[in-house]
């Protein structure tokens, strides 16, 4: 399992940048008890490492990586690519941790070669989402995320405004 955690089609208008807050919502699967259960749990993924997409009208337009996601995305509010794209995806090969809600550094572990193959598969047919493949694909073994809106949305020229306060 080569990606853990991943998050699609995020609005960056409902994340709370000054907190450096980029919470995610899923149910996963615990052991309470010596049962297992499933509960809804929150983690922030500001500082996940990985891949991410930024995507304009539903097409991507540009592909990164990063060891600190939120403020990368953050950096893209501001720079070149502001006003250029409208929604974001991720892709961590980070653990969600439920004790503390953020996650965890990536493990040392050998992968086969199939777990390699298939992943890099799934990761070109979501972020290219080509005409031609019938299935939409899914991730082996990594929890999706769903955003959780940590504030109004609010318009790049807020955000422009809140970045020049700090300078």
């Amino acid at each position: 399992m080569l990606i853990k955690s991943y998050g699609e089609f995020w609005n960056p208008y409902l994340t709370d940048w000054a907190s450096q807050n980029l919470e995610g919502k899923a149910k996963l699967e615990v052991v309470r008890r010596g049962k297992r259960v499933r509960q809804m749990h929150e983690i922030n993924f500001w500082d996940a490492k990985g891949i991410y997409v930024l995507i304009n009208d539903f097409k991507p337009v540009y592909v990164g990586k990063s060891d600190h996601l939120g403020r990368r995305i953050a950096d893209h509010l501001v720079d070149r690519f502001a006003g250029r794209w409208d929604m974001f995806s991720w892709y961590s090969v980070c653990r969600a941790n439920t004790t503390s809600g953020t996650t965890s550094q990536p493990d040392n572990r050998r992968l086969s070669m199939d777990t390699i193959i298939q992943t890099l598969e799934a990761l070109g047919i979501l972020i290219a989402d080509p005409a031609l493949n019938r299935k939409r694909e899914s991730i082996p073994d990594a929890t999706e995320y769903e955003q959780v809106a940590t504030s109004n949305p609010k318009s790049v020229r807020e955000y422009l405004e809140l970045i020049l306060t700090k300078l």
